[in-house]
């Protein structure tokens, strides 16, 4: 009986730090050069970088090759999984971005994938990787202005990295838990019969067992706390289904996000791909807020255009044509500029009220840098 006990406590804790790590082979990747429906030539650049740790994580730049790359330096998009994900997650993005002119990486976090470790830490730990793999990029991979794109456990990091002021044009969020304590908390509500006191006492132990393995206390992981010193523009995303990071986490996090901020609720629940015209308004968010230089958007949309019709052709659903999905993408691309500009235009009046002198001087700074981060 004591066995089967602590089997089940182990496989508690581990939910939390060890959850199942997704195997895949290099050869999964892909080709390492590749051409898209733009007609242009791309490269994949594997790389490794050390965490804060000494773990080796495993890394991915996607980019033009030296005859179509628009200029020397780039600006780049960083995926960040989920803690069950790996950086092949991150593949559906690479074809919706590169031909917005701007460079993808996607990398395994340590303990995930191919990379090395045994724990992930739910975005504790991560984020200062983050700040490890955003640096290196800047210095040795040609990388100018950087967006975030992170779900779950990624989506999480992106905001304690975001929170200390670092200059991210750009964040998408993906169903990121408003508190580790109260999704716990949830997540064991939801199991039938279990008394409040077994899961506070449990949720303790773990706790406890978390602390000792990796060193991080989890009623501290709060990224409701961190959103409120966040200032890039960001798209909030979740699913309405989600019944693993409840809806109303991401609503609580968008409702205090102190930048400029979108929120979708798409359908489907927390694992579900998101609709390709979603990702398409996430390229678009990422084009304008990194300054993607010489983006054609006859070429861009001929692009977008052609992979979401081969897409829906490859998943079995009814063949469209051509001239209906321009019309149909061309006035959800209107209606998105048109929400942008707006939130904009809000986010501005917001912060424009009147102020002493030390603030006002502190609030025009703050928007001359929102103004040259869109």
């Amino acid at each position: 009986m004591f066995s089967s006990i602590n089997k089940g406590y182990e496989m508690l804790w581990k939910s939390f730090i060890r959850p199942e790590r997704e195997n895949y082979s290099i050869y999964d990747l892909g080709d390492r050069i590749f051409t898209l429906v733009d007609d242009r030539t791309y490269q994949r650049t594997d790389f490794s970088i050390v965490s804060s740790n000494g773990c080796r994580i495993q890394c991915s730049h996607f980019e033009p090759l030296e005859a179509s790359r628009p200029e020397e330096i780039m600006p780049c998009v960083i995926y960040l999984h989920g803690n069950c994900g790996s950086r092949i997650e991150g593949l559906d993005t690479v074809p919706m971005l590169l031909p917005y002119n701007m460079t993808v990486v996607c990398f395994d976090w340590a303990g995930c994938g191919l990379s090395e470790g045994e724990y992930v830490t739910l975005g504790w730990y991560e984020r200062y990787d983050l700040e490890i793999l955003a640096n290196y990029l800047i210095k040795n991979r040609r990388v100018s202005s950087i967006g975030l794109w992170g779900r779950s456990m990624g989506a999480v990091a992106a905001i304690y990295y975001a929170s200390q002021n670092f200059p991210i044009a750009g964040l998408v969020l993906d169903s990121p838990f408003s508190s580790l304590r109260k999704l716990a908390t949830e997540i064991g509500e939801k199991a039938a019969g279990v008394p409040n006191f077994l899961i506070k006492f449990a949720l303790n132990r773990i706790k406890s067992t978390i602390k000792e393995k990796v060193n991080f206390d989890i009623d501290e992981l709060n990224p409701i706390e961190r959103v409120l010193t966040c200032k890039s523009p960001s798209i909030f995303v979740a699913g309405k289904d989600d019944d693993f990071v409840p809806v109303h986490h991401t609503k609580s996090l968008y409702k205090k996000y102190a930048g400029a901020k979108q929120l979708y609720l798409v359908d489907g629940n927390h694992n579900t791909p998101r609709p390709l015209s979603f990702i398409d308004k996430v390229a678009r968010f990422f084009c304008s807020n990194l300054h993607c230089k010489n983006s054609s958007n006859g070429r861009i949309m001929a692009s977008i255009l052609s992979f979401i019709k081969d897409q829906e052709e490859g998943s079995g659903k009814e063949e469209i044509t051509v001239p209906n999905t321009i019309t149909i993408t061309r006035k959800a691309m209107e209606e998105y500029d048109e929400e942008w500009i707006q939130i904009q235009k809000e986010y501005k009046r917001a912060h424009s009220a009147p102020t002493t002198k030390s603030t006002q001087e502190s609030d025009t700074l703050s928007h001359e840098k929102f103004k040259d981060a869109i």
